[in-house]
């Protein structure tokens, strides 16, 4: 079994790049983007295929592929723009992650090391002061 960085009694906080749209709801930047996050609420994951990106997923028990959350051990992505032509709005929410874990090697300019999870419960939306203490924290 693999040892995951930032993983403590199962579970971990780990940090998601999302999406703040004018009706409130805070939704996924790309996959199954039209369903909002719940906050407060363990949330399984589910597998999407989605055009122009990998599959990156965790099987059941019966082998089937079920997909997974992807985040951030740091509140960091410089690949991802903050907004959009469009006006949309992109912020970090801090979520807690359980389940089966995993990690995936990426270039620090894709913000370095992700934790990919089984299960991820959204917990609140940071304040730009908050990711930049978060940072130099673990910096």
């Amino acid at each position: 079994m693999e040892i995951v960085k930032g993983i403590i009694n199962g579970e971990s906080t780990i940090y998601k790049k999302v999406r703040i749209l004018k009706d409130g709801n805070v939704y996924p930047l790309f996959i199954d983007k039209k369903k909002p996050f719940v906050f407060g609420e363990w949330i399984h994951c589910e597998f999407h295929p989605t055009n122009g990106f990998a599959e990156r997923t965790f099987l059941d028990e019966d082998g089937n592929k079920i997909g997974c959350w992807h985040g951030t051990f740091l509140p960091v992505a410089p690949h991802i723009a903050d907004s959009t032509k469009s006006g949309e709005k992109r912020i970090w929410m801090e979520c807690r992650a359980k389940g089966q874990t995993a990690t995936y090697n990426r270039p620090l300019l894709q913000g370095g090391t992700w934790g990919l999870f089984e299960y991820i419960k959204p917990m609140r939306i940071l304040t730009d002061e908050e990711v930049t203490e978060l940072l130099q924290e673990g910096a």
